[in-house]
């Protein structure tokens, strides 16, 4: 009978300790982290710009933005960062310039912090999952300056990316989508970073997803923009990427395009994760308006 009980305890403390790190590690893993901070903003490269606020579409969060009006402008752009990153911060700072060049050839842009990030409200990321309510409250955002639907594009890195696929699914006032760095499916993502991103070996992650699970309210394996890219189609998407990405292979880039054979995909050389813009900036450019004249 003590032998019984002595391993019945034992496996109850086996049994805590595994579902208690699995707890610890889907809340750890997903808190917004220290990120650079730059200084650099649309008025350094002589741009005026407003400081905007306004809400995430569905739980209401106050969601940061800048926006960089046009009078002349027919379409707008929503910018949206990736993971530890901002408005002001993202791609090394450069953010706010790749908004002016937007702004030069013809669009308004509205640059967005997505919730627990820059000057959000929030303390998580869900990869993607509820950032889209962000999005979808930047495009009601627009639609109150008086852009129309379908005059309204987004362009997401990385996890930015996620939430601008799932709000173009929802939204057809969403006219055009670009994809930066943009992973395909979670599975694809988390299982090859595990060890290195959270320091403990593949045995704890099925714990992490059913604590994932039970905490936050969704399947994290459920998570898969290649799946609903699929339903944005007849408006254009881009999918951008660099064949040296360190944390999103690129070959989520060739599932998104096998996904949406009509997706123009453009591959850079060498560049790093999210950093597109800031290592091959010429390239960017002219893919990018390339693709936004064909919109």
């Amino acid at each position: 009978m003590n032998s019984l009980y002595w391993i019945l305890l034992t496996l109850l403390v086996v049994v805590l300790f595994y579902f208690g790190i699995g707890s610890y590690a889907a809340l750890t893993l997903t808190k917004v982290g220290h990120h650079p901070q730059f200084d650099k903003t649309p008025g350094t490269y002589g741009l005026g710009y407003e400081d905007v606020r306004f809400k995430s579409r569905v739980d209401g969060l106050q969601i940061a933005g800048w926006y960089l009006p046009n009078q002349s402008a027919q379409r707008a752009m929503i910018l949206v960062h990736g993971r530890n990153a901002s408005k002001q911060n993202a791609v090394s700072g450069k953010l706010s310039q790749l908004a002016v060049e937007l702004h030069g050839v013809g669009l308004a842009v509205l640059m967005i912090d997505l919730r627990g990030h820059g000057e959000s409200e929030g303390k998580r990321y869900t990869f993607g999952v509820r950032e889209r309510w962000d999005v979808l409250g930047a495009v009601d955002f627009l639609l109150k300056q008086g852009f129309q639907v379908g005059q309204i594009g987004v362009l997401g890195l990385s996890l930015g990316g996620a939430a601008v696929i799932s709000a173009a699914v929802e939204e057809p006032a969403i006219g055009a989508v670009v994809l930066d760095s943009t992973f395909a499916d979670t599975n694809m993502l988390i299982e090859p970073n595990w060890k290195s991103e959270s320091g403990l070996p593949m045995f704890f992650l099925p714990g992490v997803f059913l604590m994932w699970r039970l905490l936050v309210g969704f399947d994290l394996r459920e998570v898969k923009p290649v799946r609903v890219l699929v339903n944005i189609p007849p408006r254009p998407i881009l999918v951008l990427h660099s064949n040296g990405d360190e944390t999103v292979d690129v070959a989520h880039a060739f599932a998104l395009k096998e996904a949406v054979p009509d997706a123009e995909l453009v591959i850079f050389e060498d560049g790093s994760h999210a950093e597109l813009f800031r290592d091959r900036p010429e390239e960017y450019l002219q893919a990018l308006t390339r693709f936004l004249k064909g919109w």
